[in-house]
């Protein structure tokens, strides 16, 4: 969040004042912003639903409506609306709040900020080189004769004009110097396009680097963020050549692991259809696209990741990966089926025809046939892993047949539900005539071995509401010592009561004992003398770190009693300043048994005294 200031936002150029950003957040109701991403039911006076940033079967992610924020008890992810708009569509914090300043009619000033930020200006003028480069390819394609074969080579692969102007679609000439001197004559720097990917630079043998235009004589995708900034391009070779398929390099704006090929169109029918097709590539997703298919996305070259799962998962319950019927496909498919089924979606597998992938089909046989023949088809994951199971296993050989039949009870072993696992045994059953009983007894056999030896990790997760851990990971669940506990009662009644933190910020000022609490305390103190009033929800806004909004999230969920009572805040005043004093005691203590185990008399009188001082000390802080 380090775009996000308490002094407003900058955005491209412009400042928005903390006023504004206020009023999109209380424009706003969190329950109807969090519930486009999450089903959400009431319990008492929250609402709860299946977390967005892990995987698990119990919901545990909370929405209050009364206190405008969300927290997962599960992985400690937590905020206000602005930060679950940051989280779940990939935004800064400037960002988001245009955003949603622009769905709510909110009008964003002009004035100039007097401090602009230069990582902000740096990330503009990249967001600026990448889309003019996206027009320029795209002037060539449809314009000018650099463009005609390409041109010719969509239209042959049946895209339509329309089509092409949809997605944007470009070409890079084949030359080494052909975007950087039409960049540098409109004021860009050689740098500037390295760093967006346009460019590469090799040394020279005489120890020059020579910088020249990474994408040449290429048929150009542009890659657009969640909001439809281009951020990158796949480049595939006309002709001959290696590689096929040239993506943009990692750079500040684009990652291959974390974005996905037109999800920013694709967003809206994954979500009313709660259906997201995974096609291997971006020609696949274009054709569906002009087909009327439009919940198609593409990775970005490599195998899908937890992160793009997780995207996927946050915009639909339920993912079909339609990948080529070729080995490579295949394996790929395999791969993906596990990372998705670990971020909680419902995962389907098409079969395509031998020889043929999704582009093919649909030319083939049109867009009705792939949808009943092929996504209609598409095989459950346990059927899909089944059937992958078979591959270079002679089912006719006996020994074969019992190593299979071993290695699928394995993967039904796996199987949350007892209805599931029945289904499949039944299967297996009937197609291979084996007794169901034998099957049951031996799959029994197989749950009990992987329960012992710890494999059971798939049901254990389920049981765990399916999380393994990752960036929102919380505290082990310990329960907290006295001095802690008194920390956080008191730091959640300070962002209640103005007057409470003042009265702390007296007596204990920045001597909390657990050094986030300290960071807490310090940002509640500037946020009070902002003249800022008591609000939970705006305090979290204030807040620049990350780990501390997620800490005060899961705070502020307890409820705190409508009237606090004075004698409770001086006892966990009292706790927190004694702490040290106790520990400081403790020790000592320690000090004087050693040293009567030694015989050193004259060292335990010493150390006595010194601990008389210590109880003093207490008693006059108490």
């Amino acid at each position: 969040m380090a775009e996000h200031s308490s002094k407003g936002g900058d955005f491209m150029g412009k400042y928005i004042p903390d006023e504004v950003i206020d009023r999109v957040r209380e424009h706003y109701d969190i329950v109807d912003v969090v519930g486009q991403t999450v089903q959400l039911k009431k319990s008492g006076r929250n609402f709860f639903g299946l977390c967005p940033f892990h995987s698990e079967k119990t919901p545990s992610f909370s929405v209050s409506p009364e206190k405008q924020i969300y927290y997962c008890f599960g992985c400690g992810a937590g905020g206000n609306v602005i930060k679950f708009v940051m989280e779940t569509e990939q935004l800064s914090f400037v960002e988001a709040v245009v955003y949603l300043a622009e769905e709510a009619g909110i009008p964003i000033p002009t004035a100039e900020h007097p401090a602009n930020s230069a990582e902000e200006d740096r990330r503009r003028q990249l967001l600026k080189v990448l889309d003019m480069a996206a027009k320029l390819y795209h002037h060539l394609l449809l314009q000018h004769e650099h463009g005609e074969e390409a041109r010719r080579y969509l239209l042959q692969r049946g895209l339509t004009m329309e089509t092409i102007r949809e997605f944007q679609l470009g070409y890079a000439p084949d030359s080494y110097q052909f975007l950087l001197p039409f960049m540098r004559r409109r004021g860009f720097d050689e740098t500037l396009l390295v760093e967006a990917g346009l460019a590469a630079e090799k040394e020279t043998a005489a120890g020059r680097n020579r910088v020249y235009d990474r994408f040449r004589g290429r048929v150009m995708f542009p890659i657009h963020d969640t909001q439809g900034n281009v951020v990158g391009f796949g480049g595939r070779i006309l002709g001959d050549g290696r590689p096929k398929y040239l993506n943009s390099p990692e750079t500040s704006l684009f990652h291959k692991g974390r974005h996905l090929f037109n999800l920013h169109r694709a967003r809206k029918s994954m979500r009313k259809e709660q259906q997201a097709l995974l096609f291997e590539g971006y020609m696949d997703v274009i054709a569906a696209w002009q087909a009327g298919i439009r919940s198609g996305i593409a990775s970005l070259g490599t195998s899908l990741t937890e992160e793009q799962a997780r995207v996927i998962r946050r915009n639909a319950e339920t993912a079909v990966i339609c990948y080529d019927s070729d080995a490579a496909g295949q394996t790929a498919a395999e791969r993906g089926l596990d990372v998705l089924k670990d971020q909680g979606c419902i995962v389907k597998v098409a079969q395509m025809p031998a020889g043929l992938d999704p582009d093919d089909y649909i030319r083939k046989y049109g867009a009705d046939a792939f949808r009943g023949d092929v996504i209609a088809q598409a095989l459950p994951y346990t059927a899909f892993k089944l059937e992958a199971l078979k591959k270079g296993i002679n089912l006719q050989d006996e020994p074969q047949r019992m190593k299979y039949l071993t290695k699928a009870l394995d993967v039904i072993a796996d199987l949350p539900l007892a209805i599931e696992r029945d289904h499949y045994l039944r299967r297996l059953s009937e197609e291979f005539h084996v007794s169901l009983d034998a099957l049951k007894q031996e799959q029994r056999v197989i749950a009990s071995k992987k329960k012992r030896e710890g494999k059971g990790d798939k049901g254990a997760r389920e049981w765990n509401n399916g999380y393994d851990g990752g960036k929102h990971m919380v505290a082990s669940g310990r329960k907290l010592s006295a001095h802690e506990e008194a920390e956080k009662r008191l730091l959640i009644m300070m962002m209640h009561d103005k007057q409470i933190a003042e009265r702390v910020r007296e007596s204990v000022g920045a001597e909390f004992n657990v050094e986030e609490n300290a960071a807490v305390a310090a940002y509640l103190y500037a946020y009070y003398a902002e003249g800022h009033p008591a609000n939970p929800g705006r305090f979290i806004h204030y807040v620049r770190d990350d780990r501390l909004v997620e800490r005060i999230s899961g705070w502020i969920m307890q409820d705190i009693p409508e009237n606090i009572l004075e004698e409770e805040v001086a006892d966990y005043i009292r706790h927190i300043r004694t702490y040290p004093l106790y520990k400081e005691i403790e020790a000592k203590e320690e000090e004087v048994k050693q040293a009567e185990r030694a015989g050193d008399i004259a060292k335990a009188a010493r150390l006595g005294i010194e601990l008389i001082q210590l109880r003093e000390k207490v008693r006059k802080k108490a």
